[in-house]
């Protein structure tokens, strides 16, 4: 009896993309296109002007707005992208690279050059970050003088005889993450925080490499993400800086990762990490808030698509999380220290001062917010309303003027985004040192090595904001716009959109300028990647 021959069975095709829902594809090609306008704006700025800090006025912070030779910038970027081109060849090598390798070398070289240069510069902490310093070290021994007291601290006659966590109780939050380091490490000098940033740099631009992985697939694609990380340099001088901006970027872009890998596998014990690394964040810097909304709108969308309940309750927990740690926090110290703090400068004083001029430039620091918080002898209340009633005298104006609006907030977004050093020298230069600086110090604060600094940042961040309006476009019509691709550029956008029209300074920027480079890595592959055949056959005509 012969046997039925059977029919051969198909193959199904594993669709490795979920189809995109109407509510993900309305807001995320939204997020798109507003950071396409914004960037290609930039973009062309960049390439007109730069703006520096004033070096007759370098420790005041002012800034210049100087004018740029246009065409040895579109000189050198054709060059740029002519080089592209010529790697084309070696394209599919890059694929084959072990990534693994690359990975660790790149986590290596950020160390080397990070301890080589907080160890070169042995900075001294001021400002803000001395009153926290002082503040986490007392706490160490258990004093807290610097919270009941309002004479005996730094830069006392400064905050009127109020303690400085009267009016910026917040920072309790960093200084409890300071406390922890100082009590490991010894409480001598600021130079343990500054050894964290350092490592917490590496950690941020390996999560940043790996981010783009996850996001793109592809090992030539995370390979330029790996060399545009390299010659990022900012952040790495930025470690110098005893201050919560380094840590708190490395937790929320490891946070990031955690996230946007649930949304890709579903499975919610991720979404521990997610939340604990994001907590860490806010308490080292409470701007990571802006994290914080962009994560919520993400899986408000991925509930809505996924119909996964666990995502609203753990954006629901989140809020509820993020928001009770700073407050703990505060009363933690307020109990040790028995004393109650008021509540502090709020986030209305800081749009009034945002929408104010000042001598650095339009929109940064001018004082408004603390001097109106000190003369309504630290009523909040009573400050909103003076605060509300300056906001609508100031919104006034720049109605009946809408080209001195225009001016105004022109001005702002060109100071900050379009001053490459994103004060990441100045933070070091302006300040003391713990022992005198080295020669290599010496010539990146006014010798050559400054000097390169100074011309490699100016185009660096011209091809940076090129190539990530580029990646814009390239995720819109590729249709790779997503809840994973546009995490990280609606976290851009609501950077950007804060600082627009709150306080704003250059080095407020400098965390969310490595968000730009999964998306300008992405366009580099794009650009490789394309045939151009219609160009092809019209340069053979």
């Amino acid at each position: 009896m012969s046997k039925t021959k059977k029919k051969p069975v198909k193959n199904k095709t594993v669709v490795s993309e979920e189809k995109q829902g109407k509510f993900e594809y309305y807001v995320t090609n939204a997020v798109c296109v507003i950071l396409f306008i914004l960037f290609a704006y930039i973009t062309v700025i960049s390439f007109i002007q730069t703006s520096v800090i004033d070096p007759a006025k370098y420790a005041s912070e002012v800034i210049l707005y100087q004018n740029d030779a246009v065409i040895i910038n579109l000189l050198l970027t054709a060059a740029f992208i002519a080089f592209l081109f010529l790697t084309k060849r070696w394209y599919n090598f890059f694929a084959k690279i072990n990534i693994k390798f690359m990975e660790i070398g790149l986590a290596a070289y950020v160390l080397i050059l990070g301890f080589t240069w907080i160890l070169s510069v042995m900075s001294v902490p001021a400002a803000d970050s001395q009153n926290i310093f002082e503040t986490a070290t007392d706490a160490v021994n258990g004093k807290y003088s610097s919270l009941i007291d309002g004479q005996n601290f730094y830069n006392s006659d400064y905050y009127g005889g109020y303690s400085y966590y009267n009016y910026y109780p917040f920072q309790l939050g960093f200084v409890f993450i300071c406390e922890i380091i100082y009590r490991l490490f010894g409480t001598a000098s600021s130079m343990p925080l500054q050894v964290i940033n350092v490592l917490c740099t590496a950690a941020a631009y390996l999560a940043i490499a790996k981010i783009t992985a996850l996001l793109f697939k592809k090992r030539s694609i995370e390979f330029m993400s790996i060399i545009l990380l390299a010659g990022c340099f900012q952040p790495i001088l930025f470690c110098t800086f005893a201050y919560g901006n380094v840590i708190g970027m490395c937790c929320a872009l490891w946070s990031s990762y955690f996230l946007i890998k649930y949304f890709r596998t579903n499975k919610y014990t991720l979404l521990i990490p997610c939340g604990l690394l994001l907590i860490t964040a806010t308490l080292a810097k409470y701007n990571n808030m802006i994290y914080l909304v962009a994560f919520v709108i993400m899986l408000i969308i991925h509930t809505v698509k996924q119909k996964k309940w666990q995502s609203i309750a753990f954006a629901l927990a989140i809020c509820i999380a993020a928001a009770g740690a700073s407050s703990l926090v505060i009363m933690s110290y307020e109990s040790r220290a028995g004393v109650k703090l008021s509540d502090g400068v709020s986030q209305t004083l800081y749009l009034d001062m945002g929408l104010n001029e000042s001598y650095m430039a339009p929109g940064w620091y001018n004082g408004i917010s603390l001097q109106t918080y000190k003369n309504n002898a630290l009523n909040s209340e009573a400050a909103n309303r003076a605060a509300l009633s300056d906001i609508k005298s100031r919104l006034g104006i720049m109605s009946k003027d809408p080209g001195y609006a225009l001016e105004f907030f022109n001005k702002k977004i060109i100071s900050q985004w379009n001053e490459p050093t994103f004060e990441s020298i100045w933070v070091s230069k302006v300040k003391g040192h713990y022992k005198n600086i080295n020669s290599l110090a010496e010539s990146v604060y006014s010798g050559s090595f400054g000097q390169f600094f100074e011309s490699y940042f100016n185009f660096y961040m011209q091809i940076i904001y090129l190539l990530f309006t580029t990646g814009i476009v390239c995720l819109v019509l590729n249709k790779k716009a997503n809840i994973e691709t546009a995490l990280l550029p609606l976290v851009l956008l609501g950077g950007f959109g804060y600082h627009l029209l709150f306080e704003g300074k250059s080095q407020y920027l400098l965390t969310y300028i490595v968000l730009l480079i999964p998306t300008a890595a992405y366009a580099i592959g794009c650009i490789l990647d394309g045939k151009y055949t219609k160009i092809k056959t019209l340069l053979k005509k």
